[in-house]
């Protein structure tokens, strides 16, 4: 049997922020993989694979998964806020990954970042990466 992708993670992944009541009412533009298109309303929430090794051990193959997740506000508090719903849905989740078995997900580190839109609004990035550890067996 072939090793899984990184597909079921980003699923697994994006099925647990949506199933959190406060963050998905909160994110009014949505979740997006890698951008959001220009039209999108804050606040909004991005998810891009940042590294994704495999480790073949006797029988088995273990995938390291490091997903970056922000949230994108136009207001430093309700990016902050969003944030901490993020990982209150993630750190130490139970991800439900396709033909694997999540050992853990965990945030490994933080990022913040301001800078203005195209409309000259000043917007605020804030979230960190999330690595998933998976197992499956060959």
């Amino acid at each position: 049997m072939a090793p899984g992708t990184v597909a079921p993670v980003k699923q697994a992944l994006v099925q647990t922020l949506r199933a959190a009541p406060a963050l998905k009412a909160a994110l009014i533009g949505g979740i997006h993989e890698g951008v959001a298109a220009q039209s999108t309303k804050y606040p909004f929430l991005t998810y891009q694979v940042h590294y994704a090794p495999y480790d073949y051990l006797w029988g088995s193959v273990m995938h390291y998964v490091g997903i970056d997740v922000f949230v994108w506000a136009t207001n430093s508090v309700e990016a902050n806020n969003l944030d901490a719903l993020v990982a209150a849905a993630l750190h130490d989740a139970s991800l439900s990954v396709s033909e694997q078995s999540t050992l853990i997900c965990r945030r490994v580190s933080d990022l913040s970042l301001q800078d203005v839109d195209e409309e000259g609004k000043r917007i605020y990035q804030v979230g960190g990466t999330y690595e998933i550890w998976t197992d499956q067996p060959l």
